[in-house]
């Protein structure tokens, strides 16, 4: 048996019988088969080194070590590996260490494993934030291969506290384990990650894109056409992509994109090579997913503007009210004193429809702070998903009545 199969037949089994909330407690959501065997053959190897470092940082049971093990196999100038796994959640510890043992015996490679339970991020935080004089000694690793936890935490966990220059407001586990990767990576090595995409822009993100692409190179990103497909056994409608960064500052002209159907397609892959300086664009470093040439001519032209929406008189802005914040000013139908509390779902075909005889769709309240005024505006939906025919929905809505 292949030893990427047989550790996939354990997990299986193991996810079968672990309920999803306590895992999604976690943050734990697996790689499947084919998704690990695909993120291991992005990898090129050092040509001058017959022993690597390997880190995997959030292990879950160890598919993705192992999707690499077996790929180093078929390399005969490789014979020894030093992998280190980290895996704090007690319940799937026994199933990693049950499989790494078992691939070190079948393996024709020697391999020595170690299984680190602390936390990934706060067991480094002296040598990440230099607290231990002007000469740290942080691990570094020759490849680094992962699929961190996807899960929000507040701004004073410390994990956020381990890591402040990358943090701003409430950050997600997925890139403080991205940025600490790039923190244990040795000069000119290769790190693959699977992660979710909305790193790739907003403001909560700018100083963690601006480390990690003033630090590395990314050489490829890989993109799956539907949500809901990524993650073995899994029903996780998170948009998610793999990426393949390089730490070094090597001037890159191209970047190359991918695109499947789902995690079991890629003997069907999509290619498309964009301009590195198109899709990594401006001091906020966002990244821009283009698939076509066309996607590429729409966002060079739009990059020669010289305006934006502020510059022009046209401001934006976040709706005011939060419904489950407010639940005490919820009503389903109109009464005296109410308002339309609007959502993504009475923008409808460049109009705003009201009311649609959605719960929740009146406020009654004396708050000002709730309140906006009466005017016209242009309703921009703040998530959409990609399998809409166009990702930015608007809708117009005009004012009747001049009152608040």
């Amino acid at each position: 048996m292949k030893l990427l199969e047989h550790v996939t037949n354990k997990t299986n089994e193991y996810i079968e019988n672990m309920p999803k909330s306590l895992r999604k407690r976690y943050g734990q959501f697996f790689t499947s088969k084919e998704t690990a065997s695909f993120m291991a053959g992005l990898f090129v190897l050092p040509s001058n080194k017959q022993s690597l470092k390997i880190l995997d940082a959030g292990a879950g049971s160890g598919i993705l070590s192992v999707a690499l093990i077996e790929k180093l196999q078929s390399y005969n100038q490789i014979n020894h590996i030093e992998l280190v796994c980290y895996e704090n959640d007690t319940n799937i510890i026994g199933l990693l260490e049950d499989n790494l043992n078992w691939v070190s015996k079948h393996s024709n490679i020697d391999i020595d494993y170690e299984i680190r339970t602390e936390n990934y991020i706060t067991s480094q935080i002296f040598e990440y934030n230099n607290w231990l004089g002007a000469n740290p000694t942080p691990e570094k690793f020759d490849l680094i291969i992962g699929n961190p936890p996807y899960m929000k935490i507040g701004k004073d966990a410390p994990e956020a506290k381990a890591m402040p220059d990358v943090c701003y407001g409430a950050p997600n586990l997925y890139f403080l384990f991205t940025a600490m990767g790039v923190f244990n990576l040795m000069p000119n090595a290769e790190m693959v990650y699977i992660i979710p995409r909305s790193w790739t822009s907003g403001a909560y993100f700018k100083k963690f894109r601006q480390k990690l692409l003033n630090e590395c190179v990314l050489e490829h990103i890989h993109l799956f056409e539907s949500r809901d497909k990524v993650f073995d056994k899994e029903s996780v409608l998170q948009e998610t992509i793999i990426i393949k960064i390089k730490k070094s500052n090597e001037k890159l002209e191209k970047v190359c994109i991918t695109t499947t159907q789902s995690s079991r397609d890629f003997e069907s892959i999509s290619t498309f090579w964009a301009p590195y300086d198109t899709i990594v664009s401006g001091a906020d470093k966002y990244v821009y997913l283009a698939t076509n040439t066309s996607e590429i001519k729409t966002l060079e032209l739009v990059n020669t503007w010289s305006y934006t929406l502020p510059k022009l008189g046209i401001p934006m802005k976040t709706g005011l009210t939060v419904d489950f914040r407010n639940r005490e000013t919820l009503r389903n139908e109109a009464e005296d004193n109410a308002v339309p509390l609007f959502y993504s779902q009475h923008i409808q075909n460049g109009k705003v429809i009201f009311p649609i005889g959605k719960e929740n769709e009146y406020i009654v309240t004396d708050k000002q702070g709730l309140l906006q005024d009466n005017a016209n505006y242009l309703f921009v939906k703040r998530f959409t998903a990609k399998e809409e025919h166009r990702r930015l929905q608007c809708g117009v809505y005009l004012s009747r009545v001049k009152t608040r």
